[in-house]
């Protein structure tokens, strides 16, 4: 929403998030999802003072992947946070290795590290890794995946519906076909 006209705003809180794909050498791909809280004034928490625009939370999730969007790898770090004892739940998101990046991700997310077992803040990270998944191996595999396993985007999100205006125009003779 935009703001109203003649309202006076006053920021309070900023949160960046920053996603990146990767390729790597060894033929996986790395995932990363960066997110960090600040406040233009300070915060005194019962264990630190947080300065204005400095980091109250600071978490970065890595995830690897394989083609079949299996996770081979999975590191959280938490690089600033309100208390001590935040960083002690990192080794919990080891678990997420073996897992596969599809439906019901994140959903498996949710439950897995719900409450106590887990961190808002890095487990909030993990669905925009499974978009990013997507979003990375599709144009690294769209062309082979077609032409090698008939396997075509179109049909799998609103634009590219199949009686759609983009798929009507763009690809009226289907996917990887002039």
């Amino acid at each position: 929403m935009l703001p109203v006209e003649g309202v006076v705003r006053r920021e309070i809180h900023l949160r960046r998030i920053t996603c990146k794909g990767y390729a790597r050498s060894d033929g996986l791909w790395d995932l990363e999802a960066h997110l960090i809280d600040t406040r233009p004034d300070a915060v005194v928490l019962p264990e630190r003072t947080v300065e204005a625009h400095e980091a109250i939370h600071e978490m970065r999730v890595v995830v690897t992947i394989d083609g079949d969007f299996v996770i081979r790898d999975a590191v959280a770090h938490t690089l600033a946070a309100p208390y001590g004892v935040c960083g002690d739940i990192v080794p919990r998101y080891r678990r997420l290795i073996g897992e596969r990046i599809g439906p019901g991700f994140t959903l498996f997310v949710k439950r897995l590290f719900r409450g106590e077992a887990g961190c808002t803040h890095l487990t909030e990270l993990l669905p925009l890794i499974a978009t990013m998944a997507y979003q990375v191996l599709f144009a690294e595999r769209l062309a082979t995946d077609a032409q090698t396993t008939g396997k075509s985007p179109l049909g799998q999100c609103h634009a590219l519906r199949l009686d759609g205006p983009v798929v009507l125009e763009h690809f009226p003779n289907g996917f990887g076909r002039s």
